[in-house]
């Protein structure tokens, strides 16, 4: 009995360590691509970093571009089905990373891309250069 209750107390802190990974290089990336898969554009906006901090309006307005941008194309695409980190390059510094991706599409295609993120106040934010 005793086994058993140790073996499942390491399952569910290996599933609590999991499920807290979010704020990490590849966890802001898949999160970002959660948000565009889920039409959330506006959390897309709250998950980038921005070197000046932005308006309410400026928010809403950098949100409405990306809806008009980039959901008709994910439409097109028939959506997104899933996203595979292929890589992860951490600075040396460790607050800020590349990391490879890709993104897979409802119809079969897919596309790879690196975006740069950025650990600012212990968060993971993809980097927008802006």
């Amino acid at each position: 009995m005793k086994k058993i209750f140790c073996v499942l107390s390491l399952m569910l802190m290996a599933l609590a360590f999991v499920s807290c990974s979010k704020n990490s290089p590849e966890g802001v990336v898949e999160e970002y691509v959660s948000c565009l898969k889920s039409d959330k554009y506006e959390d897309v906006i709250d998950i980038c970093y921005f070197k000046k901090d932005l308006s309410d309006e400026e928010k809403a307005q950098y949100a409405a571009f990306l809806r008009d941008k980039m959901g008709p194309e994910l439409e097109k695409k028939g959506g997104i089905s899933g996203v595979e980190i292929t890589k992860v390059d951490m600075a040396e510094d460790g607050e800020s990373a590349k990391v490879s991706f890709t993104i897979k599409y409802g119809d079969g295609s897919e596309k790879s891309s690196t975006d740069r993120v950025v650990c600012v106040d212990g968060q993971w934010k993809l980097d927008t250069g802006k």
